[in-house]
Order: C-alpha cells, then sequence, then structure tokens
C-alpha cells in the first residue's frame, strides 16, 4: 500500500513522550505521520472530531480516557477508523475481550515490528473499504444514467427476475399496447407472448439465467388489442439494486444502450476487483487474529470456537480426539535456560508437534505452555498409537535456544468426543483432568479419560446409565410383561396392557424405579418406546398369522409424544406389517395429553390413519379432564385411574365424578377401562356404572403370559 500524505494518527496515551515513540515507529514504517496527542477523554473527542484521524492508537493504561469509552465515540463520530489497543504484556484471553469491544487488535508497545505490521495492515484495509465506497457511488451514477438511457431509448426494454416482469420501459409499453408500467409489472413475462412462442422463450430466459450466452430469438408478441405481432428478442443478465435479473430488448436503435452497458460493465468490473481486494485483507486480518505469534498455531479463543462446531457435527465414520499436550515441571527448564530461551523452547516443542500431526488436525498454543489438538483418526487405535510415538519423540529429543540446550518430557490426556461430549468446556475439563491423572508424579505419560460409573455418592452416573440402557437394547435385554384386560360387556378378544421390565448382565431384574427416571434424564425413553412398540407389533403380527388375534396397549412416554419423528417412524414401521385395525392402541397419560396438548392430538390423529388405537390412562388426575377430552379427537378408550375405581364403593363424591366421565365417554362412543382393580367389592360398582373393560392384580398380576418368538432388532432411539 502507498503511504498516505500527511496520515493523521490520534495517539491517547498519558505520556506525551509514548506518543512520540510510537509516531517515530510509524515514521520508520515509511509513514509520514502527522501525530494527534490527547491525553484524556475531552482532548480525543475533540481531536476525533476535528482532525478526523486515519488510525487511532489507544493505551489500555490511561487513566482519563477508558479504552471502552474511546471506541464508543469512535464508533459515533468516524466508524470505519480502525483502533489498535496497546499494552505492554498480552494476554490471550485480553485480545478476545479488546476485539469483542470494537478494537481491530491488542498489540505490545514493546514489539515494534508486530505494531508496525498490524498498522499497515488495518490502514491497508481502510484504504481500500475508500475505494469501494467512491466505485460504489460511480457504479449508482451509471446505474441512474443507464435508467435514464432506458427510459429515453427507443428500444423496448423490460427487466425481468424469475420469470416476472420487474419493469418496463414507455416503448415496452407502447409495442405491447400498455398505458402505464403499473398494468404490466408483475405480470409473468410469458403472458406477453403467444403460446407457440412461449417454450423457446421459457428455454431462453433458463439459459441466460444459468449465465449462458443466448442468441436472439424470434417470437410472436401479443398486442392488448389482441393481434399477435412478429419480432426478436435479445436476452441479457443485468443487475437491479443489486439483485441478478435478465434484460429482454426488442431493438430499435441500440447504440445508446450499448454504450450504458459497455459503461456498467467497466465499472462493476472495478468494483468486484476492489471487493475481491478487501476480501483479501479482511481474511488477512482475520487470520492474524487467530494465530498465536509465537507459534504460528491457533490461539485459544479460535481453538474453542473449532471446538465447538466439531462437537455440533454428528460424525459417527471417525473417531474425534481432544489431545491435552505439557511439558512436565517446565518452571525447572525456565529457571535452567532463563526466561528469554524459555520461548525458543516452547517453539522447538510446537515444532515437534507440528512434523508430528496430520494436515487436517487443528493445533493450538491453548496456554504458556499448554498445546491442545482436535484430532481426526479412523480408529482410537491411531490416537493412542500417536500420543506414545509424540511422548518419546519428545523425551528423546534436546531442544535448543539462545545457544543453551536442555531435554524435557511431556504428558498428554486425551479423550474421545463421544457421546459423552456435548459441550466444548466440558470436554477441555475432562481432557485436562486426564493430563493431570498423566503428570501424577513423574509425568511423561499417557493417560485417556473415561466416563466414571459411579458419583461421590456412589450413585451410578447419567452416562453410565445411557451406556447400561444403550447396551440393553442392543442386546434385547428389556423384556415385555403383559397384564390382561378383562371385558365386562362381552368382548372375546385377548386384551393386554404392555409393561417393560430390565435384566442386568446376570440375569437380575432391575427395578423400574431405578433404570426409568434415569431413562428419562438421558433421553433414553424414545429408544425404549420404539423397541416396546416394534415388538408388540411383530407379537401382533405372530398371533394373527396363528389365527389368535389380541389387542395390545402400549403406552409412550412424553419424550416420544413430543418427538417429531415418531410418526414418519410409524408409518414406516406400520407400511409393511398386517395386524387387525385397532388392534395396537398407543396410550398417553392424560396428565401428559394436558401439558402436550398439539403434540397429543397430532399423535391420536396419526394412530387412527395408520389403524391404530388411541387411549388417555390415568383419566381424572388432571386440571380439568373433560375439557382435555374435548380437545383431542380419535379417542378410543378412557382408562379410569385406580385411586378414583378404589373408592368407588365408598366415597361418593369420586363415584359421582366417575359417572360423569362414564357417561361422557358413552356420548362420544370411547370405551372405558378401570384401571388398578385390586378388591371384590369395586366390581359391583363398575357393573353399575357401565364400565366396559377392567384391568389390575384382583384379574392377573403382569407376567409373561403371551410366548414371544420374536427375535427384532431393537429400534435405534
Amino acid at each position: 500500500m502507498s503511504p498516505r500524505n500527511a496520515l493523521p494518527v490520534l495517539v491517547i496515551t498519558a505520556s506525551q513522550n509514548e506518543a512520540e515513540y510510537l509516531n517515530s515507529l510509524l515514521r520508520k514504517a515509511g509513514y509520514p505521520v502527522r501525530p494527534i496527542w490527547a491525553a484524556h477523554m475531552d482532548d480525543a473527542e475533540k481531536s476525533i472530531k476535528e482532525q478526523r484521524p486515519d488510525l487511532i492508537l489507544c493505551s489500555m493504561s490511561v487513566i482519563g480516557a477508558s479504552f471502552p469509552e474511546v471506541v464508543k465515540l469512535r464508533d459515533m463520530t468516524l466508524p470505519n477508523v480502525p483502533i489498535i489497543a496497546l499494552t505492554k504484556v498480552i494476554d490471550p484471553v485480553l485480545v478476545a475481550e479488546i476485539i469483542n469491544t470494537g478494537a481491530r487488535d491488542l498489540v505490545s508497545t514493546e514489539q515494534a515490528e508486530h505494531l508496525q505490521a498490524v498498522v499497515s495492515r488495518e490502514l491497508e484495509v481502510l484504504q481500500l473499504a475508500r475505494e469501494l465506497e467512491q466505485k460504489s457511488i460511480v457504479l449508482k451514477e451509471y446505474e441512474q444514467r443507464i435508467d435514464l438511457v432506458m427510459k429515453e431509448s427507443k428500444d423496448a426494454i423490460a427487466n425481468v427476475h424469475d420469470g416476472i416482469v420487474l419493469n418496463v420501459n414507455p416503448a415496452f409499453l407502447e409495442l405491447f399496447g400498455y398505458k402505464s408500467s403499473g398494468d404490466i409489472e408483475g405480470m409473468p413475462v410469458l403472458e406477453l407472448f403467444a403460446g407457440a412462442s412461449q417454450t423457446a422463450l421459457r428455454d431462453a430466459l433458463k439459459l441466460s439465467a444459468k449465465g449462458q450466452t443466448v442468441k436472439p430469438i424470434k417470437v410472436k408478441g401479443n398486442h392488448t388489442r389482441g393481434e399477435a405481432f412478429d419480432t426478436v428478442l435479445e436476452i441479457a443478465r443485468t443487475e437491479i439494486d443489486g439483485e441478478p435479473a435478465l434484460e429482454i430488448a426488442i431493438r430499435n436503435d441500440s447504440d445508446a444502450k450499448n454504450a450504458a452497458a459497455q459503461a456498467q460493465a467497466q465499472a462493476q468490473a472495478q468494483i468486484d476487483l476492489l471487493s475481491q481486494k478487501l476480501a483479501a485483507s479482511v481474511q488477512q486480518l482475520t487470520t492474524a487474529r487467530n494465530l498465536d505469534l509465537l507459534t504460528g498455531f491457533v490461539n485459544r479463543v479460535h481453538f474453542v470456537e473449532v471446538l465447538r462446531q466439531e462437537l455440533a457435527q454428528d460424525k459417527k465414520r471417525v473417531v474425534r480426539t481432544l489431545l491435552y499436550i505439557k511439558p512436565d515441571r517446565f518452571s525447572v527448564v525456565s529457571e535452567k535456560v532463563g526466561i528469554i530461551a524459555s520461548d525458543g523452547i516452547i517453539k522447538g516443542l510446537a515444532d515437534l508437534i507440528r512434523s508430528s500431526v496430520s494436515r487436517d488436525d487443528v493445533v493450538a498454543r491453548f496456554g504458556e505452555t499448554v498445546f491442545t489438538v482436535l484430532m481426526v483418526r479412523p480408529k482410537m487405535k491411531e490416537v493412542i498409537e500417536w500420543t506414545e510415538r509424540f511422548r518419546a519423540m519428545a523425551e528423546a529429543r534436546v531442544f535448543e535456544s539462545a545457544g543453551k540446550s536442555t531435554s524435557l518430557t511431556c504428558s498428554i490426556g486425551y479423550v474421545q468426543l463421544d457421546e459423552h461430549q456435548h459441550d466444548a468446556e466440558e470436554a477441555l475439563t475432562h481432557a485436562q483432568g486426564a493430563h493431570r491423572d498423566a503428570r501424577g508424579t513423574d509425568g511423561n505419560k499417557v493417560v485417556g479419560w473415561a466416563p466414571p460409573t459411579v458419583d461421590a455418592q456412589g450413585q451410578i452416573t447419567d452416562a453410565e446409565w445411557k451406556r447400561r440402557l444403550t447396551e440393553a437394547l442392543k442386546t434385547n435385554r428389556f423384556i415385555l410383561v403383559y397384564q390382561p384386560i378383562a371385558s365386562l360387556a362381552g368382548d372375546a378378544t385377548e386384551v393386554h396392557d404392555i409393561l417393560v421390565r430390565l435384566r442386568d448382565e446376570q440375569d437380575n431384574e432391575i427395578p423400574n424405579k431405578d433404570f426409568f427416571p434415569a431413562a428419562e434424564r438421558t433421553g433414553m425413553l424414545i429408544g425404549i418406546d420404539r423397541w416396546v412398540v416394534e415388538r408388540s407389533l411383530r407379537m401382533l403380527e405372530d398371533r394373527s398369522q396363528q389365527n389368535r388375534p389380541a389387542r395390545l396397549f402400549v403406552r409412550l412416554s412424553d419424550q416420544s409424544l413430543t418427538d417429531k419423528t415418531l410418526m414418519p417412524w410409524l408409518e414406516k414401521l406400520l407400511g409393511g406389517v398386517f395386524f387387525s385395525s385397532g388392534h395396537l392402541v398407543f396410550q398417553i397419560a392424560e396428565k401428559s395429553a394436558e401439558k402436550y396438548i398439539t403434540d397429543t392430538r397430532a399423535l391420536a390423529e396419526g394412530a387412527h390413519r395408520l389403524q391404530c388405537g388411541f387411549a388417555l390412562e390415568h383419566f381424572g388426575l388432571g386440571h380439568n379432564p373433560l375439557h382435555t377430552l374435548d380437545l383431542i379427537r380419535h379417542v378410543d378408550y378412557l382408562k379410569i385411574d385406580g385411586a378414583l375405581t378404589a373408592a368407588l364403593a365408598t366415597e361418593e363424591q369420586k363415584r359421582e365424578t366417575v359417572k360423569g366421565f362414564v357417561a361422557r365417554a358413552a356420548a362420544l362412543k370411547i370405551h372405558t377401562v378401570a384401571e388398578k382393580v385390586e378388591k371384590p367389592e369395586t366390581m359391583t360398582a363398575l357393573y353399575q356404572l357401565g364400565i366396559e373393560y377392567i384391568q389390575g392384580n384382583y384379574i392377573q398380576e403382569p407376567e409373561v403370559v403371551m410366548a414371544d418368538t420374536t427375535s427384532a432388532t431393537p429400534a435405534a432411539g
């Protein structure tokens, strides 16, 4: 970049000597600086408004002018002028904070070459931005001239986007017989031409939109009087308000238009060139911000951003690993070789890492002596082999710097970025913890992080529960038990309520109170629900083929109820399976339906469409059960909660409540089921109320009463 004459630079520092020192650095870099010094906010404000500097250098230690206030003043007065923050010692965390406030960079006053490079870079970007602004003004003037030429041209011209007329000139209106542009703008351009010409015009528009040159085409135009006329169309790409469009022209006198088009093309070419230069400079600026100056690796701020992006992606075919590498007892090394040589030792270690990793690995200098690596390999074995190989290489290397030499060892902690890792901070904490274990007493070790199976109180962790439940789905350790539902109205169909149980590796039953809460916390209920649905469906299919039809009630959790992929999964699953209509019944708790009324309605409608039944269980416990029922269509069964049915013989108020439920259900042609029938004295009341079905231990306790001949692979969760 050629330096600008008399470059005005505002330097905000507490000391005028420091300002002169900075001005001298810029002069040595080839900039004829016109220095402006300010030591207080009032002076800075006056200088910015009156002197209008091209660059602001602001020290972080000026008491009378805080950096955020200077940035705010700049934003209000000269928003395009770059600000560079100055300090003596650079902290990577502070760099990110300062840039987020609006600075272009944070530079140490003790690194003269770095300061000169940053100033050169920022002034080049500023000059390109100003040139782009000037060229944009010129382009706007060209567009205005072109618009004037279009209006005065004898050529009939129309601008089209996506087949719709955007605007036309007077000659075009006259040719087609329209009185005003409002009559034609917004109309499909094909309607202006005869049917036989529309195919050729449509093809030409498509080719031109793709950037291909289209030869003039002969067409028949439709005049508003109903007359057709022969004409020739020329089609070319153009821009309307910066957006791509097509120009359709019927030539009369093309000289003026050709001159305008040539002028527009020249102006656009200049704009494109400047835009490319500006984009390249911005890319250089972004790259410089993301790098550690000593090692050339990315810095901590950028690495964390990359790690978050990586964790957000689903890559199941490769192994992704986060490595945490740190030399052991580096304070001893630093005392041995000195502070200045220590930087050279760290750079030597960085060079060793660089020569060992692959091109796609992301390496960061995460701290003074800490390196982190985001490594992707086909197998975990390759990652472990790399860590051991690098540890041995570091141990065998003699590092030299500033005429001094030393040896050192490294400890490495790593964590695999699998389903246990969802958060960047959590992954870094695990990698750091693994390194802490590797460092131990003597260091020089490699340790990988593994999720704990129990917490500090000895309880199984959710991560371990998720592993166990996933494994149980894969190995079919879930089993179904069936509680009969008996008919009081003569229905001979075999009806069962499906319950699920889990057995551990030793075939011992795990209480539902232990694994169901864990499944809910870890999001595993969807997978379990789908396993139950798939196994129940296969059971129905087998029974149907044996001419022993059964009806199964399968409950779904709130997680499945609100899962948007459930219905497409059910449609695909049920597509090729034969079973009697209504013999697979999905049931949802009334309180869940009350909470997720929209999802419940969608599930009930979907079940009806798939020829399945739908039931509301534990009915009567919600805030307003009958109102909830009114909001849902296609309910086939109401399963009245056991707390109500158990009190029918003794509590008149609950008896009247159930009576109202039964009456409403009968009016809506909904079957009723009494849950948890435990005592014989309840039966009389149930008969009197007209309940159709009953279930509970009085009928039979849940057990495996149906032969399970299926061997289905569990559905994915």
